[in-house]
Order: C-alpha cells, then structure tokens, then sequence
C-alpha cells in the first residue's frame, strides 16, 4: 500500500495516564492559580489546582462509597459545566471509564446510549432525571430482548438533587485526595483477559454506518492527541487562549480540548451549556475570547448579523471550523468582522479528537483541511478498498496512528466493517492528499448525513419511518440547504395503497413527519421534509442508493411538489 505520512514524528509516552496528565504542565511555570474553567450554569470558576485537589478527593469518595472495580464503566450525562471537569476526573482518577451521553438528546436514545455503554453507575443532571431513568428502562429491555444480562446502574445525581439519590460532589467530598493511579502500559489490550485498565471513555459516534456505537478511546489515544496537537502548533494552545465552550462536551469535537489539552496548556474554557447567538456575544465579550469553534451554520451567524459590532471581538485571533463551504463573498464578509484568521481541522470520533490541523504559519489554498498531525498514517484506497488510488488520490482514506480507536464496545460486527485490515481505520471520506501533505476531503462514501456538525444516521430515521402505519417503505437522505450551509435530512416514502385521496396522502405526511420529529431529538429531526414516492432507487440486490435520493424530489414537479412535501 502507499502510505502517507506526517511529516512529524514525536514520541509519546506509554506509560502515562490523562489523571497523571492532569499533574502536568506543557506551559513552563503553570500557577495552581490559573484559571482554566469557567461556566454559565452555575457560575462557578475552577483553576488547574482546584481541579487536581478536588476530582483527587471526589475520586476518594466514589472508592469509598462503592469500590468499583477497574474499568467500571461510568454514564455522564450533563450540560457543558466546571462540574462536568469534576466528574471526567474524578472517574478517569479511582479507575473508571467515561461513556458521556448529551443530556439534551430524547429519553429513547439515552435508552439505546447506555444499551451501547452498559454503565455500572450513571452520574446525571438532576432535572434530566426522569428522563434518565426512562432511559435506563428501554435500554435494560433492549438489551435483555438481545440475551445480554446488565445490571440496573447506581445513579447518582449532580448540580441539581433529584429524589433520593446520592449527589456530586457533595456526598463524595472527603478530606484526603485518591493516590495518583499509574498504569505501566496504557496501549497494551489484553483481547483473551479483555483487560481494560487502559481504557479512558466509550464516546458514542455512528461510524461508518447505522445507530450510534460505542467507540473505545484509551489513556493512550487521548495522550496522542494532546502530544499531537501541543507539537504540531503550540502557539495555537497556551494560557493566553479563551474560548467560549458551546459544543457539547459529550461530544468528541469539544472533549480534547477542554478536558485535556486544554488544562495541559492552560487555556480557559468558558462552558456554555447551550448555544444562542446573544448569549455567545456577550460571553465573547465578557471573557475577551481568543480562540472560535462552530460548524459552518454557526460561523454564518458570524457573517450575517451584526454581533460582532454589538459586542467586542477585538481580542479574536483564529476561527476555528471543520469544513468550510463558503463562497468568497461571504469569507469576505466573516473577515471583515473581527480581527481572526480562518482555520481548518479535520477530526473524527475514532481519533480521539483530531486527525489535521490547520497551523497558523500555514497559508493553504480554500477546500483543504490542513496538515495531518504527527505520527498519523494514511492510504488512499479505491475498487472498495482493493488498489491504491492514482498518487494523491482521490480515494477513500483509511487511517492507521497513536490515537485511532482499537475499535467498537461489544461490536465485533461493526469492527469488522470499520477495520478492513489490521490496525486501519476506514474513515469513509474520499480525500486528496498533495505533494506537501495537504488534505482535501472531497466526498464521502459513508451515507451519514452531516447537520450543523452532528452525524444523523439514515438506517436509524428509516426504522422509525419504516413502523408507522401509513408507510410501506421509506428511505432517508440528505439535502443541500444552502441558507445554513449544511446537510438537512428529508425522507420519501411510499404510503400504503389505502390512501387514495390526495388530502389523506397529504395527511399522513404530516403526520409521519410529526411522528418522527417527536421521537428524535432537534439534529435529528426531517429538516429536508417528508416526501412522497412511488418507488425508490435500488441495485439489483435490493439496497438503496441513497445518492440517488434527492433525485426524486426534481420527478415530483408535475404533481406539485411543495404540496407533496409535509412542512411543519
């Protein structure tokens, strides 16, 4: 195979762990007074040694009250937060393994999350916590259906008490601080004692295909990607940066850098437990931000309101974004308001956070992602992972480094489809590489639809689509929606032959549509409407070929398309 390599190779320590991490410094002279989060839930503030003191003596407290065992998995499920710091550490310090689920998401997929994790103990936000407990129902019936026995995990609540439950920090606060855990290997995988030690979160990603997996994230991936970014451009990671935090910590995007990197180096981090565009100005304002993050719909907001005017932007310096499809009019525009720079990055769930970064000495040409960060690998591969691709592709990347997953939690399936040889992850992009090692991604072979940066899985809309009694069968694809710069999911169906009329066609369309938004949480709702169809595309073999999907709205002119189309 041709391989592709960075062209800067580092070494990365086996024997350290994110806990022993959290006591080092990569900024010369770190003060325990720094201060390195804040948030707006609870206005609290925490500096780097109030978070080495206090997840020390919580960790105590959890090993006191339960003595879990190694790798006792454990559910956070909390809003973007200094106690979601707390908790990360503290269970990484007495042994544990973070599985964070988004605490905004419906009580159904919380359901399906903890039957991917199957956590010992759930640490919940305390007004989500019925929701939580619905969860845990669906998923002890999931995966009793399946034959797997699970026991009912502990709950335990955090900054709001729900019911009798025991709560964080507060019933875990004790006088002494957990010694420092050390492991000699945090690589190593035991597979015939399925030793786990190492293991630091289960984060939940979709991966190339169907509901959200499990993907397993060591103590040494996590470590590679800190090591990773700090020497591919430290200047971009220090204690002078600050940024507004809004994506959810749950969320791999926003978990490496605020958890990790970010008290390594000193950057402060602002948690904002939900976005909107007013509040973002003014925190901006307030915390004098340096450093940006948004998908391309949020950046847009950059670009066409006057926030920036309203609030101070002066201490911008970079921007942040993954994929950036705008037209130079509007790059134009976006730099005109703040004193930023734009910068790539490509990252993924399954690389613990980031594959290619964009450096600030880096002046690339619009549609590359930058350069991949040290010791990462990569072939371009074609003819379904066969051949390599013509030298700098296009191709589907694969991708083989420190801080790829070793794979998914109890899915050897999924592993297999994700794996196709040892020690290669398929990403499902369809890249480019340059001469100088510059990455294009130029297409995807995966069918997940990407909205505002959140993968929405087709299979899992198409099963609620598929069980509504209007529909005989029913596909899931994406649409282009140009005004927000992203992926919309839209639905066709094919309704059953008793609906005759058009005004009972038109609705069941609502009402399918209706149906499914009310099940799914906001990213996942059918933006791209709900369409119907008298047959859909497939191959001789009977799969759907999404990619001929939106196709079928232009054949639906004749029979009045808006109508067709359930709007809400």
């Amino acid at each position: 195979m041709r391989i592709y390599k960075s062209n800067i190779t580092i070494s990365i320590p086996q024997d350290l762990n994110l806990t022993e991490l959290l006591h080092r410094s990569g900024e010369p002279n770190l003060h325990p007074s720094h201060l390195i989060a804040k948030d707006s839930l609870t206005n609290r503030s925490l500096t780097i040694g109030e978070l080495r003191e206090r997840a020390g003596r919580i960790a105590n407290g959890l090993k006191t009250s339960y003595s879990p065992r190694d790798s006792s998995r454990w559910a956070v499920i909390l809003p973007n937060s200094v106690e979601h710091l707390e908790v990360v550490h503290a269970v990484l310090w007495v042994g544990g393994v973070v599985c964070p689920i988004n605490h905004a998401i419906k009580a159904e997929e919380i359901g399906h999350a903890l039957s991917v994790t199957r956590p010992d103990f759930v640490i919940a936000y305390g007004p989500v916590t019925a929701k939580v407990l619905e969860g845990v129902d669906l998923a002890a019936r999931e995966l009793k259906d399946s034959g797997i026995v699970w026991d009912v995990p502990e709950v335990i609540t955090v900054i709001e008490r729900a019911g009798q439950y025991k709560h964080f920090p507060d019933d875990f606060f004790v006088s002494r601080k957990l010694a420092i855990p050390h492991y000699n290997d945090t690589k190593r995988f035991d597979i015939s004692l399925r030793t786990l030690i190492n293991l630091a979160t289960i984060h939940l990603s979709s991966g190339t295909t169907g509901k959200p997996k499990g993907v397993e994230l060591t103590h040494y991936n996590f470590i590679s990607n800190v090591y990773q970014m700090r020497a591919h451009d430290a200047t971009q990671f220090s204690r002078d940066t600050r940024v507004v935090a809004f994506t959810p910590y749950a969320h791999i995007a926003n978990t490496t850098l605020p958890l990790f990197l970010g008290p390594f180096m000193g950057m402060m981090h602002h948690a904002m437990p939900s976005y909107d565009l007013e509040t973002f100005g003014q925190l901006v304002e307030s915390n004098k931000a340096t450093s940006f993050q948004g998908v391309p719909s949020v950046v847009l907001s950059f670009a066409n309101t006057d926030i920036t005017t309203r609030y101070d932007f002066s201490s911008a310096e970079v921007l942040n974004v993954g994929g950036l499809p705008f037209k130079k009019n509007i790059t134009d525009r976006l730099m005109s308001k703040a004193p930023w720079r734009l910068n790539q990055a490509y990252g993924m769930t399954e690389g613990a956070g980031y594959i290619a970064y964009q450096r600030v000495c880096d002046k690339l040409p619009e549609g590359v992602v930058g350069r991949f960060v040290p010791n990462i690998e990569a072939v371009l591969r074609i003819n379904e992972g066969k051949d390599d691709a013509p030298e700098g592709g296009p191709g589907e990347m694969w991708l083989r480094g420190p801080n790829i997953t070793r794979g998914y939690a109890f899915n050897p399936e999924a592993n297999k489809s994700a794996f196709p040889r040892k020690g290669w992850y398929n990403t499902g992009d369809v890249c480019t590489i340059s001469n100088n090692g510059v990455i294009a991604v130029v297409g995807r072979t995966k069918e997940l639809i990407k909205y505002k940066g959140f993968q929405v899985s087709p299979t899992e809309l198409e099963g609620y689509l598929n069980s509504h009694p209007s529909v005989v069968e029913a596909a899931v694809g994406p649409v282009w929606d140009e005004s927000q710069l992203t992926e919309l999911p839209a639905a066709y169906v094919i309704l059953k032959l008793n609906l005759v009329e058009e005004q009972d066609r038109k609705r069941a369309l609502k009402e399918i549509h209706t149906a499914v938004d009310e099940r799914v949480s906001g990213y996942k709702k059918l933006r791209g409407g709900v369409w119907e169809v008298k047959a859909l595309p497939k191959n001789p073999t009977g799969k759907i070929l999404r990619k001929q999907l939106k196709d079928q709205r232009s054949g639906l002119g004749s029979l009045n398309r808006d109508d067709r189309r359930a709007k809400l």
